[in-house]
């Protein structure tokens, strides 16, 4: 260690003196044999967080707004739920299920406090693509394309509902197994703790699938606001299908719920764009004017006989009543596999993103592993009642944070809600017209559509992200959901590689009167050694970037190792021809006549600078000593890259220029153990950077007086030789 704070300080003397070498961590067998009151206690605690929430419960204050935000949350949840149900193909009741069920087990489970459980558009139009399959299948045993002309299709589609059995209840009975299989593997992964794997999903990536997906829920109700009969697509460029069917059978549009639909779709945007978002800080809660326009187009279309009049498509009978329990029958597994996984990981990364908002916002935390259990144990639980798979809804969880909910006991009273509407109140929306529920639909999907013009910010920001989010996006619309998320995340994945290959090295320089090092182009008062060059760089050094992370220091150093040695040999070479020359000149003068004067050598400077470019062709004005490395910003280092780094120290080595490394984190200090650069070069590895231009800037001095003092002995004695 050195005597002084002021001296530089090595890497390996610091962790001499400082670094503990036994880690008070205990392994994984430890802690699990480790088994007292408290850790019990822990785990209790961690399985039901509901119990912690209902320990520090305020009775008195919080009740009141749970209930009021309760009854508001469940009166939007019941024509939301009904609107998503019709998005996956199923019976409007099941959403009604969906918003019921599930939300009693997430109560016990659940982290979050404002997330309100339910139906989502992205789930109900990946549910709705499972039931299309079945579709297709029943239209090919039926003896007819899958995409035919209208009237055939609808003949077909028809007679394989009849043939094959793809009724109300074969499609509850897929969605309960999907649901099963979905919450299954969310518990497998939260058991796994496999809550991370949403990280691997940045914005860019949600943003552009939640708005390809957007596109493909609006398009999905086309049919239903224009009145059309068209049949269900699906598989790749589904949108691209669907539309090709609207403007085939444009001539066929309904006028009426046309006129419905617009009327439904001007009031919803006006109450909820102009005025609960407008005055969301003066309401006390937000105008619930989807069960308004539901009990409005209810009574109209009653009253109205707009099914026997005008052939408007209507909900139907909506039963009364819990549907009965049974067992999921996991017919149909292998058609829609695939499906099981994406349909998991969206619903949670869903979920889990906006719970992380909430808690951010209101200053809480929540445990993303325990959120996928939860997910899992209600998925699970309600896969035995009709239900299909559920996520946190957006719209519904802003609702229940700005209405004032303190807690989940807020959901107990909007299930509630929704159980009466199932119980008593269902069968009287019987006469609701489906364009309706599409118009919902449609606004509701208003704010994932508008991402689009977030895209001139996402450019400034950054390229690779705007990148991201196209791919995503276009893929997601004119392709499949399933190939836009597979491919996005691919995508992605290339673009982190393509940035740790592309990212550079960048020349450092010290700041004047600080201890730091910067980027002189972005700094001003700045100071540059004339032979130490401070080279820091930020990406991990591994097989992808090795040769471009060479090449890169080669750059900034300006002296290729190899190139520089070459040049040596030569004038070596060069040398050797000079001195024999001078040898033949030393002869004559030796046997010249003795009457002429002395040659004497005049020197115009003691200690002349020797150029560099008669060395090597270079444009700095001296001789490069050393390089510094700050490792600093480096997060990793494979073997390919400790291998980069030691060539590097031994070809400059070979030229007389050290490479010396600074800022070195422990996790690439056990790496640099473990491949031997740590014994090999311990006394080049320093503490900062501070440290390590200290250090060198002494043996630059040191090292000029003793050339100093070599070069005017050698002076002294050729000035001698040419004497005699």
């Amino acid at each position: 260690m050195p005597s002084s704070l002021s001296e530089p300080r090595k890497t390996v003397e610091f962790r001499e003196v400082y670094r503990n070498n036994k880690p008070t961590d205990k392994s994984v067998l430890q802690r699990l044999c480790t088994w007292n009151k408290r850790r019990f206690t822990n785990i209790l605690l961690t399985t039901f967080p509901f119990y912690r929430i209902m320990l520090k419960y305020q009775w008195k204050t919080e009740l009141l707004a749970d209930v009021v935000c309760g009854i508001t949350v469940g009166i939007m949840q019941f024509p939301s739920g009904m609107a998503y149900a019709m998005l996956a193909e199923l019976p409007p009741v099941v959403g009604l299920y969906v918003s019921f069920f599930p939300v009693l087990i997430y109560f016990f489970f659940g982290t979050s406090r404002h997330c309100a459980i339910g139906t989502a558009a992205v789930v109900g139009l990946l549910v709705g693509s499972v039931m299309a399959r079945f579709y297709t299948v029943a239209a090919a045993v039926a003896g007819g394309p899958a995409n035919a002309t209208l009237d055939a299709n609808v003949t077909v589609v028809n007679t394989a509902v009849s043939s094959t059995g793809v009724t109300d209840e074969f499609k509850i009975g897929i969605a309960m197994s999907l649901t099963f299989l979905v919450g299954f593997v969310q518990i497998i992964m939260g058991v796994c703790r496999l809550g991370f794997v949403t990280t691997y999903m940045s914005d860019p990536l949600i943003a552009g699938f939640t708005s390809g997906v957007a596109i493909h829920v609006g398009t999905s109700q086309i049919k239903h606001l224009l009145g059309l009969k068209l049949p269900r697509t699906d598989g790749n460029f589904q949108v691209i299908n669907t539309w090709k069917y609207i403007f085939l059978n444009i001539h066929n549009t309904n006028h009426v719920p046309v006129i419905i639909s617009a009327i439904c779709i001007v009031v919803l945007y006006l109450v909820k764009a102009q005025v609960n978002e407008r005055f969301k800080k003066k309401l006390p809660v937000p105008i619930p004017i989807e069960i308004v326009v539901v009990v409005l187009g209810t009574v109209a279309s009653h009253f109205g006989k707009f099914n026997e009049k005008y052939n408007v498509v209507i909900v139907g009978k909506i039963p009364s009543g819990f549907p009965v329990p049974s067992v999921p029958t996991f017919h149909g597994v292998d058609v829609y596999f695939t499906e099981i996984i994406v349909i998991a990981i969206i619903s949670f990364a869903q979920s889990v993103s906006l719970a992380a908002i909430m808690a951010k916002r209101n200053q809480y935390t929540i445990n993303s592993n325990q959120e996928l259990i939860a997910y899992g144990i209600s998925n699970v639980f309600a896969s035995f009642f009709s239900c299909f798979p559920l996520a946190a809804s957006v719209s519904g969880s802003s609702v229940q944070e700005s209405a004032g909910g303190k807690t989940q006991v807020a959901s107990l009273f909007s299930a509630a809600l929704v159980m009466i509407v199932i119980l008593v109140l269902g069968q009287l929306f019987t006469n609701l017209p489906n364009c309706v529920l599409s118009a919902i639909i449609v606004v509701a999907i208003r704010g994932l559509v508008l991402q689009l013009l977030e895209l001139p910010k996402v450019w400034k920001t950054s390229k690779y992200d705007l990148f991201i989010w196209v791919v995503t996006f276009l893929i997601t619309t004119l392709v499949h959901v399933d190939m836009g998320l597979l491919i996005g995340n691919v995508f992605s994945f290339f673009t982190v590689v393509l940035r740790t290959q592309v990212g550079k090295p960048v020349h450092l320089a010290k700041v004047s009167d600080e201890k730091l090092y910067r980027d002189p182009k972005y700094y001003i008062r700045t100071m540059v050694h004339n032979t130490i060059k401070v080279i820091g760089y930020h990406f991990p050094i591994y097989y992808a970037n090795g040769e471009l992370f060479t090449s890169e220091v080669y750059r900034l150093a300006s002296i290729k190792p190899e190139a520089l040695k070459k040049h040596i040999r030569r004038s070596n070479m060069a040398s050797s021809s000079s001195l024999s020359s001078m040898n033949s000149v030393k002869t004559n003068v030796s046997t010249a006549s003795t009457d002429r004067p002395e040659s004497v050598i005049e020197v115009d400077h003691a200690f002349p600078v020797v150029d560099p470019q008669n060395i090597y062709p270079m444009v700095f004005k001296y001789p490069l000593s050393h390089i510094i490395l700050d490792l600093s910003g480096v997060s990793f280092v494979d073997t390919v890259g400790c291998k980069v780094i030691k060539n590097i120290i031994s070809e400059y080595a070979a030229v007389d220029v050290k490479v010396w490394m600074a800022n070195v984190s422990d996790d690439i200090w056990n790496i640099f153990e473990e491949l031997e650069i740590v014994p090999a070069y311990k006394d080049s590895i320093f503490l900062t950077i501070d440290d390590a231009v200290k250090a060198a800037c002494e043996e630059v001095e040191n090292h000029n007086v003793n050339d100093k003092l070599d070069e005017a002995k050698t002076i002294s004695e050729k000035i001698y030789d040419v004497r005699l």
